[in-house]
């Protein structure tokens, strides 16, 4: 079982979070504030990440695997408990995880908005094997210093609210470093045949930045597909965190999705 917060009433439609890669649940907490007004919000810390447990040598094997495996295992709880589908929100690895979880597992999933989900080309894939140990030592010294981590994230990108600053170099003290080493933060399937196969509602955001992992041809490729159930949104000028580069756009285009998805489910719904 993977740790999360909860929040908001737990008779409103649920909404599950999941963070990218060295993050954790906290970094969602401007969000969580923003949606809990609506919705029952989740927010899960990633295996190895947060207050979620470490991994165990033989799930390094298959890093993504068993992150997907922890959150799939927890999803089927808090859907338990709360006694409804649960609308999804993942952000780069997060949004791998949960595109993984919709076309594996359409019975838990409302549907599902996927932030620059880390779905990768082959060069990216490579770019980061190769980044893989200087990344880990970046995470150790940011680890070791995060008044220095908070710093240089404030530096990079003035225009984060100082509680994601808090959040995000929280994320970069409690993330399992062997993880980092990997370089593994997806699925190792062409991501256009996942998610053609997809039959859930799936909204992909992204944006025009370098750092984008999607990007603008990405989102042309999935339009491409020509399935009615998956949707696209760009926000233009947004790096690959792009939710808190420009969290106005952001809500302005998701928000409306989430309400018409949650008006779609009745709930008998349970404490979380």
């Amino acid at each position: 079982m993977l740790s999360f917060i909860a929040a908001g009433d737990p008779n409103r439609p649920l909404v599950v979070l999941l963070h990218g890669v060295c993050d954790a649940a906290i970094a969602w907490s401007d969000y969580i504030d923003y949606l809990s007004h609506d919705f029952r919000v989740v927010a899960v810390d990633m295996l190895g990440h947060g207050l979620s447990p470490r991994y165990a040598d033989a799930q390094l094997r298959h890093p993504f695997e068993s992150a997907y495996e922890a959150f799939e295992e927890t999803v089927e709880y808090l859907e338990h408990v709360h006694g409804g589908r649960a609308i999804m929100i993942g952000h780069s690895m997060g949004g791998a995880i949960v595109t993984m979880l919709v076309r594996r597992r359409p019975d838990l999933c409302l549907g599902a908005v996927v932030e620059d989900p880390a779905w990768l080309n082959d060069e990216q894939r490579q770019r980061y094997v190769d980044n893989a140990p200087a990344n880990a030592a970046l995470l150790h010294d940011w680890a070791s210093d995060p008044a220095n981590a908070i710093r240089h994230n404030q530096t990079r990108r003035p225009n984060w609210p100082m509680e994601d600053h808090i959040g995000w170099a929280y994320g970069q003290n409690r993330c399992d470093p062997r993880l980092e080493l990997t370089g593994v933060v997806s699925f190792a399937e062409d991501w256009h045949q996942v998610v053609s196969s997809i039959g859930v509602p799936l909204v992909v955001v992204s944006s025009d930045d370098p750092s984008d992992l999607v990007g603008v041809r990405g989102l042309e490729e999935v339009r491409a597909m020509g399935k009615p159930n998956l949707e696209t949104v760009f926000i233009p000028g947004c790096e690959h965190g792009l939710r808190r580069t420009d969290i106005a756009a952001f809500n302005q285009a998701v928000t409306p999705i989430l309400h018409r998805w949650a008006a779609c489910e009745s709930h008998v719904s349970g404490e979380i």
